[in-house]
């Protein structure tokens, strides 16, 4: 049977990955100097953020001050491969796996070095905070984020 070509996308662009680095300080962690777990997921909004900011150029202020929107988290998925600790620098790689008009699943990877310390995947819809409902992404903002898809 031929796949549907009204659901294959085709790629005209080499998939973007945005990266940032965090240094972990002592907020993050235990008394021992080691990352506490839910502190990763401060990390991956913080990085998912940065993304929006200075890689689609729609920052949250922008969106949920000026727009009344916002992406809330609709499912996460967290894998934890290593401990990080007081001092290491994480470099955090964003990339969309699947983009759709109301939603997005964006991976999260963070290594130090080449050491992959943990990873994630956020459903995130995209909502008007006014009726508290999901809404189509604005056409400028999702072709920005096909170009990480």
């Amino acid at each position: 049977m031929p796949p549907d070509l009204r659901t294959y996308k085709f790629k005209t662009m080499a998939n973007k990955i945005y990266t940032v680095n965090k240094i972990i300080r002592m907020q993050h962690c235990d008394p021992g100097g080691v990352v506490f777990t839910p502190q990763y997921f401060n990390l991956f909004v913080e990085a998912i953020e940065d993304w929006f900011r200075e890689g689609i150029g729609f920052g949250f202020s922008q969106m949920v001050s000026e727009e009344q929107q916002g992406i809330p988290a609709m499912k996460i998925i967290a894998k934890f491969y290593k401990p990080s600790k007081l001092g290491d620098l994480l470099e955090f790689r964003v990339k969309v796996k699947r983009l759709r008009k109301q939603n997005i699943l964006i991976h999260v990877e963070a290594l130090c070095g080449e050491e992959r310390r943990c990873s994630g995947d956020f459903l995130h819809g995209f909502a008007s905070l006014k009726s508290l409902s999901l809404t189509d992404w604005p056409t400028e903002v999702f072709r920005k984020l096909e170009e990480y898809s």
